[in-house]
C-alpha cells in the first residue's frame, strides 16, 4: 500500500497529514518521530529526532506551526539568509 503524501507550496513535501498547519518557511516534513528542516548549506537537511512522538508533536505545534521565528533551526538559517 502507497503511503499518502501531501503537497505544499513551493515544492515541499508534507509526510503528516498535519504538517499542512505548519507555517515555517524552513519546514520540509515529518514522520511520527522526526522533523526535517532546510540545512545550513544547499546540500543538506537539518533532521530533529524525538524519544517520542508525543515530544515531536510538541516541538511542532510550538514552533513550526505558530511560533517559528522563537525556534533555534529558524533563527540560524534565517541569518543564512541575510548574510547573502
Amino acid at each position: 500500500m502507497q503511503k499518502a503524501v501531501l503537497k505544499l507550496g513551493g515544492g515541499d513535501m508534507a509526510t503528516m497529514f498535519d504538517d499542512v498547519d505548519v507555517k515555517c518557511p524552513f519546514f520540509l516534513s515529518s514522520s511520527k518521530r522526526k522533523i526535517s528542516c532546510e540545512g545550513i548549506t544547499d546540500d543538506c537537511t537539518t533532521t530533529l529526532y524525538f524519544s517520542s512522538q508525543e515530544k515531536r508533536n510538541e516541538q511542532r505545534r510550538i514552533f513550526c506551526d505558530d511560533n517559528y521565528v522563537c525556534c533555534e533551526i529558524y533563527r540560524m538559517l534565517r541569518e543564512k539568509y541575510e548574510e547573502d
